[in-house]
């Protein structure tokens, strides 16, 4: 009986020595290394900065666009104000339009030249009206009768001179510049009109310059000239020879007429880079061969 029990005693301390092995062997196989660990750390770190990096460059890409959408309206919607502007250079209705002396008593002698015919000036003194030019930028004056005076002349009018040109003869100054507002280099138009100067208007921000292309009706009014205006009466099968027209970086008072296209280049800096825009806008008076038919 004595051995039987010590039996039993000892096969019950093998199987708790089996237990305790087994228990540990279990226990160190659960968990992660120390090395696994640091893997998985240094993979998720990569991970993270992948996604920080793809995240910004997409919120800087998305700025960038932004902006330029901004710029790209500004530019429109002073393209429509200064074809607005062109389209009416030169207009006085069917009263005798002013003559350049005229206009330079009341532009701040932007008109001192007398062969200037095109009532359209790239000279003025912009500070006179709140706006300090930009070195190396020339400003752009256009005129044209003031439009509440015009609505309301009657036949007997015309064919004479504006009286009161002061009140009676509007304009549009575009400048490049800043203000006592914004230093920052600008697009600005500013508008006279019933004798007084608005405030400038903004129109475009960040603008470095702007540089002014002249382009005239290539047709003189000589007939019976390779130059000339094709008759009224030519048939369409007799189509008209085409004549460049003649493109200038400046004025040239050598024409009678207003040029009949006015491009305007803007270098906007925009997200750190220069960007050109070019705005073209038609002048009515300065197409020869139309205002000479029309002519009665």
């Amino acid at each position: 009986m004595k051995k039987a029990y010590h039996g039993q005693i000892n096969q019950g301390k093998t199987a708790s020595k089996f237990a305790s092995r087994s228990a540990t062997m279990l226990s160190k196989q659960s968990g992660f290394s120390l090395i696994e660990v640091m893997v998985a750390s240094i993979i998720s770190i990569i991970i993270l900065l992948a996604a920080s990096s793809t995240f910004l460059t997409t919120y800087k890409l998305k700025e960038q666009v932004k902006t330029r959408i901004s710029y790209e309206q500004d530019v429109r919607n002073t393209a429509n104000l200064l074809r607005s502007d062109a389209r009416q250079l030169g207009n006085f209705s069917c009263m005798n339009p002013p003559a350049a002396g005229d206009l330079n008593n009341i532009f701040n002698s932007s008109f001192t030249d007398t062969n200037n015919k095109q009532f359209l000036s790239t000279s003025f003194d912009s500070a006179s009206i709140g706006v300090t030019p930009t070195s190396g930028n020339q400003p752009l004056i256009i005129t044209y009768i003031n439009e509440k005076y015009a609505s309301n002349l009657i036949a007997t009018d015309c064919y004479k001179d504006i009286p009161q040109l002061r009140q009676h003869v509007d304009a549009a100054v575009y400048v490049v510049g800043t203000t006592n507002s914004d230093n920052v280099s600008g697009l600005y138009r500013v508008n006279y009109s019933g004798g007084t100067w608005s405030a400038p208007q903004l129109l475009v921000s960040n603008v470095s310059s702007i540089e002014y292309n002249f382009h005239y009706d290539g047709h003189n009014t000589v007939p019976n000239t390779n130059l000339s205006c094709p008759p009224p009466t030519m048939q369409a099968s007799s189509p008209a020879k085409h004549v460049e027209n003649l493109e200038r970086d400046h004025l040239d008072f050598s024409f009678a007429q207003p040029p009949v296209l006015i491009t305007a280049t803007l270098s906007i800096n925009q997200n750190g880079e220069s960007v050109d825009y070019v705005i073209k806008a038609m002048v009515r008076r300065g197409e020869i061969c139309v205002n000479n038919q029309v002519q009665p």
